[in-house]
This record gives structure tokens, C-alpha cells and sequence, in this order.
């Protein structure tokens, strides 16, 4: 028996489709989660993987958000695109915010600064960070730029530690002298912890739509999705066609009756709707209650059905549970 695939819309046989799940199990692992089946082949399935499911989960907010609120270790934080997440922290005492790294110790799990430089960007008027490590790799060029009234030293009590640092210092003919040092923090101490990422990109964006795409197809068929009204789309989202941005960031849904007072969702939404407009489908993907996207997913010249459905995945209780549309009567809310 052939299938059609929704994104390259080659006809296959059945064994060259696999499971493809509509919003990536690296976002939790939920009872009863959405799956298309006979939907997407393989081909395209390794292809997302590789690259859209890759990107969202290790190089975004999005993805490192998973480590603070329980959907994956904290030790596991290692594994996130060093290049493009950044992860910042301060002890209660401190005032400014130092760049740092988890790590595993003797004692356990705990939050250590990473050793290096801070210093106030001429340019830029703000904090830069620059490692121990790529001090001694030899390959930071920005001496010229550096306030050297600003300049911190960040390190641990380890003596050796900060003369690796004077030394790097001093092959870079900084001239500078260290002003300030910040000591280790102990394993288990509290800080306050501050996640900062890469500006969002077209890459982030088509991991985006096409979690929407599936989920559209997942509620109105394969069949449906089919329909060349989605082809910009399926293009976006598969060859990343950047003639049109598709996807727009917008503030948190109001959706499940929100109350004002009511404490944010802990978990995602994936939902669909037909505009007012009764022409243009939208998609909606929202993660962690914080971060919510709006997908323009097909335009009809008049669609006669209705369409308003969505689904949200609860971090807390792994369930997956159908809304019956995106904005119900006030008296349906799911406590958070």
C-alpha cells in the first residue's frame, strides 16, 4: 500500500514510513501523545531530526527551559549548543551576573562559574564574557574593545586556576591588571540562574511551523494537509524558503477560560483554528506557558467547516489533554 508524504508529497510504500510524533518527545514524553502515522517518510523524518528538531531542542530558549522545569536532568544542561545558549548565574551576594556551567562533583550535582574574563564592550555598552579556554586557544581578538575599568576576573579559589588566567592575560599583551575575583560556589548552593540564547532564526521558525503542520494533519487528516493550499508552507518548513516568515511570536494564549490571577501553564499547546476571516488556518504552539508562536498554515478562498482544536501536553501529570477549542466558555480552565 503506497502513502504520500505530507512534506516532500512523494508517493512511498508503507515500510518507508515511520512514527512521527507531532510535537518532539524532546519536550516531554506524555500518555497517550499525538503520532502520525503513514504521514511522514522516513526520509524526511531523519532530515527534521537532524536539523529543525535538532536546533529546537539544543540551541533555543525553548530547549533549555527542559532543564529548569523537569522534563530533562539538570546535569544533562551540558548537552544544549554552547554556541548559541548561554547559561548565566549569580549567588544571592553577587550583583552581577556571571556566566557559568553545571557540572557533576564528588558531592553531587552543583553550579560552578566557568573560569575567565568579564569585561564592559566599548561598542556594545555591555557585560561580555570571554573563557579561560578560548584565552588559551589564542583565538579572542577583541582586546581592543575592553573597558579596562570593568574588567573581572572570574575564577575559582584555585591559585593555579588564576595564574592560568594572568598568564593568558598576559600572551594576549592585554596590559590589564585584575580588579576583581569571584570565587567558586559549593555544590548545592543557591543561585539565581538566567538562560540567554541566540536571537531566534528561520531555522527555529520551520521547527516551529512544522510542529503546527503535523498537528494539522494529525486533526484534519493526511489527506488534508495534502491540499496545495499548504505548499508554501511545506516549503518553508522542508527547504526553507525564506521569501515569507510564517511564523510570528505573540504574547501567551488565553486559552482553557484563563483567569488573570491564575498562575501560567507548565506544560505546551499545539492547536489549530480558522481565522475570522473564514479563509486563512492558523496553528498555534506555545512552550512551557511562556513562549507562544502563531503559524499562518494555508489560506482557502472560502472553507465551509469549522476549525478549532487543539491539545495540551502537562509537564507535570505527562497527560495529553484535548481541548475542545482554543478559547471554550469561561468555566472550562485546568488548574496549572
Amino acid at each position: 500500500m503506497n502513502s504520500t508524504c505530507i512534506y516532500c508529497k512523494k508517493p512511498k510504500i508503507s515500510s518507508d514510513f515511520g512514527r512521527e510524533h507531532v510535537l518532539p518527545e524532546a519536550f516531554g514524553k506524555f500518555k497517550g501523545t499525538l503520532v502520525l502515522h503513514d504521514a511522514v517518510c522516513r526520509e524526511c523524518n531523519q532530515y527534521f531530526g537532524n536539523t529543525l528538531d535538532n536546533r529546537l531542542a539544543r540551541g533555543s530558549m525553548q530547549g533549555a527551559i527542559r532543564y529548569f522545569r523537569g522534563v530533562k536532568p539538570l546535569k544533562k544542561f551540558r548537552d544544549v549548543d554552547r554556541e548559541r545558549v548561554k547559561l548565566s548565574a549569580r549567588a544571592p551576594s553577587q550583583a552581577n551576573l556571571r556566566q557559568a556551567e553545571f557540572v557533576e562533583m564528588p558531592e553531587g550535582e552543583g553550579l560552578i562559574f566557568t573560569p575567565g574574563i568579564t569585561y564592559l564592550s566599548i561598542s556594545s555598552n555591555k557585560e561580555q564574557f570571554v573563557s579561560l579556554e578560548a584565552l588559551e586557544r589564542g583565538d579572542w581578538n577583541k582586546s581592543d574593545d575592553i573597558d579596562r575599568q570593568h574588567l573581572v576576573i572570574l575564577t575559582y579559589s584555585d591559585v593555579h586556576i588564576l595564574e592560568r588566567i594572568q598568564q593568558a592575560l598576559a600572551k594576549l599583551k592585554l596590559g590589564v591588571e585584575i580588579l576583581d575575583t569571584i570565587n567558586e560556589t559549593e555544590a548545592g548552593q543557591r543561585v539565581l540562574v538566567v538562560v540567554d540564547a541566540v536571537r531566534e532564526d528561520v531555522l527555529l521558525y520551520r521547527a516551529i511551523a512544522k510542529i503546527a503542520f503535523n498537528y494539522l494533519a494529525y486533526r484534519m487528516s493526511r489527506d488534508f494537509a495534502l491540499q496545495p493550499i499548504f505548499d508554501r508552507t511545506r516549503a518553508f518548513i522542508h527547504q526553507g524558503s525564506e521569501a515569507t516568515i510564517l511564523v510570528k511570536k505573540i504574547p501567551p494564549m488565553k486559552i482553557f477560560g484563563d483567569r488573570e490571577e491564575a498562575a501560567r501553564r507548565r506544560g505546551h499547546i499545539v492547536a489549530i483554528e480558522l481565522a475570522a476571516d473564514g479563509t486563512t488556518i492558523r496553528g498555534f504552539v506555545e512552550f512551557f506557558g511562556v513562549m507562544t508562536y502563531k503559524v499562518t498554515l494555508g489560506k482557502f478562498g472560502q472553507l465551509a467547516i469549522p476549525i478549532s482544536a487543539g491539545h495540551y501536553f502537562d509537564v507535570t501529570s505527562k497527560q495529553v489533554i484535548q481541548m475542545d477549542a482554543i478559547r471554550p466558555p469561561p468555566g472550562l480552565w485546568i488548574p496549572r
